[in-house]
């Protein structure tokens, strides 16, 4: 733990420069904007302005990228209680009492105790994070083709389950992402697959591109079909932003229930800041002395999720840091900025790059900081903004998504990709697909081919064999093994029982 401090200590001193705290400063301010506009969200967001990034620093880059990614997480919490529309998918909890909380005239207060609770379950992830993620590196050094085999499958196994109300459309998801992910030349055989003859496809698909595609222009043309209500912008006084003492107090058991809470969940590959918000508002409604007034307006209600949801982020980043392995398309997102500058996040990023990671890491903390330190006196400018028309932001969206995505290859053919992808994405939203489950199935889809080949390779094609030899492999496997079993039988078992009742009734 000291050498850990002694290394935080040195990214403090990489972070805290001029550049690199104005790019901190600007990533929480787009982040948040990203967060009050609904339908922007942060993966719409990041997707656009990631190509800005391109020409900077890789610790500048990263920095700015993380700002917007954790913003925007605070900035979903200001239109759920004021307009009672999540700016994100996790800050739909916030509007069961949030809401509720403004109408009665607590708006200011129930803001104020949003951010406190975002900065303090944001400030647990943290710690546990400095604390985690080098001691999970040191361990994924010893690991080899077979474990990260084992951990993909088991993680992209997971995330079908748990990616929306619908495991087959999931799977499906997962499995188009596998075969997006294997278009270009194969690394192993040096074999043309999914090409078409066309020599831009030789490379395959830039993942930059396309979840630029998927996500930005997806967004852009829900938003556009499918237009958010804007509801009844609440006011308040500026001194109501601040909860009184006793508030506080009333408040502070919640967060650090839901704090820990929400960074044990948020390691389940797939949408665990969504189980954690959920997860974390049911247990304080179970633990109240007054659960019927869960809904209805009290403080308790906004900071479980709040709390629960930053610390939840911060959780995502220990297997990105860590394995190199993202479980969330928002971080798959952040994945890309690494990716941009040539850097590869895993085991190895300690090591090599050690400036950049704890630097990373201290930056965050300043983050956080900042987070509350700028927003609380923002809240009625973030508000003004909801009362823009959205059809005045679009063109300008729009442009700077396409001018981003040119930069990157300065290639025309990239442009109708991420067209192709947008409108792909927005068929599959429409039909309840779930996009990131697409995402998540295209990244790691050539980490799952080039490791499976790998293992086959090893132990000439006997995946027993590997499983015995290998006990951190073999238990993930058995898990997956398990689970597809239970899954598979449960299937049956309905089919059966379904059957039968009709029998019976005719």
């Amino acid at each position: 733990m000291l050498q850990a401090m002694t290394y935080l200590g040195q990214g403090f001193s990489s972070c805290l420069t001029p550049i690199n705290m104005f790019c901190c400063i600007i990533g929480v301010l787009v982040g948040t904007l990203a967060g009050v506009l609904p339908g922007l969200g942060i993966s719409g967001s990041v997707a656009i302005l990631l190509p800005i990034t391109y020409s900077m620093e890789p610790l500048t880059a990263l920095i700015m990228v993380s700002g917007i990614f954790f913003g925007s997480q605070y900035g979903g919490a200001i239109t759920s209680i004021l307009v009672n529309i999540p700016g994100e998918a996790t800050s739909i909890v916030t509007c069961f009492d949030g809401y509720p909380l403004a109408k009665k005239g607590l708006g200011g207060k129930a803001l104020g105790v949003s951010a406190i609770s975002s900065f303090c379950g944001g400030t647990v992830g943290l710690i546990f994070l400095t604390l985690a993620a080098p001691q999970l590196a040191r361990l994924a050094v010893t690991f080899g083709a077979p474990e990260f085999f084992a951990i993909v499958v088991f993680g992209l196994l997971l995330l079908t389950n748990v990616s929306g109300k619908d495991v087959l459309k999931g799977t499906v998801m997962v499995f188009c992402g596998l075969m997006l992910g294997c278009i270009g030349l194969d690394s192993t055989f040096g074999t043309l697959r999914y090409t078409f003859n066309n020599v831009n496809l030789y490379k395959g698909i830039d993942f930059i591109i396309f979840i630029m595609g998927v996500f930005g222009i997806t967004e852009l043309m829900y938003t556009v079909c499918v237009p958010e209500d804007q509801g009844n912008i609440l006011s308040f006084k500026f001194r109501e932003l601040y909860p009184s003492l006793k508030d506080l107090k009333h408040v502070a058991p919640t967060i650090a229930r839901s704090s820990l809470f929400g960074f044990s969940v948020g390691l389940i590959p797939g949408p665990g800041s969504m189980l954690a918000t959920f997860g974390s508002y049911g247990i304080e409604k179970k633990l109240s002395k007054h659960p019927e007034e869960f809904g209805k307006g009290v403080l308790r209600g906004v900071a479980a999720p709040e709390s629960a949801n930053n610390a939840s982020m911060y959780a995502q980043m220990v297997p990105l840091l860590s394995l190199g392995i993202p479980f969330s398309s928002s971080i798959a997102l952040l994945m890309s900025a690494f990716m941009i500058h040539g850097i590869t996040p895993g085991p190895m990023l300690i090591s090599q790059h050690p400036e950049l990671f704890w630097g990373l890491i201290a930056s965050m903390f300043v983050g956080n900081i900042f987070l509350i330190v700028i927003n609380l006196p923002l809240v009625g400018v973030w508000a003004s903004l909801l009362k823009v028309d959205f059809s005045l932001l679009m063109p300008i969206i729009t442009f700077i998504t396409y001018t981003g995505a040119f930069a990157i290859n300065n290639s025309l053919f990239d442009l109708g990709i991420m067209t192709f992808a947008g409108l792909l994405g927005f068929w599959l939203k429409a039909g309840g697909y779930d996009l990131s489950a697409l995402a998540l199935g295209m990244f790691l889809g050539k980490t799952l081919e080039t490791n499976l080949i790998t293992t086959m390779v090893v132990y000439d094609g006997n995946l027993l064999n590997m499983m015995l030899q290998r006990p951190i492999g073999g238990t993930f496997m058995l898990i997956v093994f398990a689970v597809i079993i239970y899954l598979v039988g449960r299937g049956v078992y309905n089919l059966t029982k379904n059957g039968l009742n009709k029998a019976i009734k005719k």
